[in-house]
């Protein structure tokens, strides 16, 4: 099951982690589109939220996991 983390970063503001699928879902504020990222294990995502610059972490999950977008622009 997902379970969402809302963060204050400059480029998104929503993380949700599926353990048992190791799924990674991050809603960027820029676009306002939703990615996910697939096998990241749950240390990636709990480094992610311990992170004191979330945002350069953040590029580290996208340089190093296969992302795609999973909705179209949605409303907070």
């Amino acid at each position: 099951m997902m379970e969402y983390v809302v963060v204050e970063e400059a480029s998104f503001y929503l993380v949700g982690y599926d353990e048992k699928k190791q799924i990674l879902e991050v809603h960027f504020v820029t676009s306002d589109y939703t990615f996910a990222y697939e096998d990241v294990p749950i240390e990636e995502f709990e480094s992610l939220l311990d992170a004191k610059v979330k945002d350069k972490y953040m590029q580290y999950i996208i340089d190093s996991y296969e992302g795609y977008r999973i909705n179209s622009k949605q409303s907070r």
